[in-house]
């Protein structure tokens, strides 16, 4: 007699977008540990590049202050307007930017710094349980 295998999805993907170095790697591998899988980026052209190859991103968590062009605002604005799909969480220790933060509404999430590696974990999973899921249990990018 045969048991079928349970099926077991993939672990969603995240991008993590942290210009500082040591906050970047803590949280990335608090994410991973978590059974999550990672990609990092530095600033919001790193993420862009990112989100326009062929790697399936569920989420981004983006720091709202970073070096260039972008800032996390403007890259959850990016997203909205082409990967609509892919859900975001904008962080900062700025306490006017949780105002800036509502504008998102629908399509984004605010963290407030600094925050430890459970309040990331629970805002990553809290996103990420608004995402309707197909019968594979892969999320949909709507």
């Amino acid at each position: 007699m045969t048991t079928q295998a349970e099926h077991v999805p993939p672990p969603e993907t995240i991008l993590f977008v942290e210009d500082d170095l040591v906050t970047r790697l803590d949280m990335a591998e608090y994410l991973r540990q978590a059974g999550y899988t990672v990609a990092e980026a530095v600033n919001a052209a790193e993420a862009v590049e990112a989100l326009n190859s062929k790697l399936a991103i569920d989420l981004v968590v983006t720091d709202m202050r970073m070096p260039g062009d972008m800032d996390g605002f403007a890259l959850a604005e990016w997203i909205r307007a082409n990967r609509p799909g892919v859900a975001v969480i904008v962080a900062s220790g700025d306490e006017l930017a949780s105002e800036r933060a509502e504008a998102l509404g629908a399509f984004g999430a605010f963290l407030a710094k600094p925050y430890t590696g459970r309040a990331l974990l629970d805002a990553v999973g809290a996103e990420l349980a608004k995402r309707p899921r197909d019968i594979s249990g892969a999320a949909n990018a709507s």
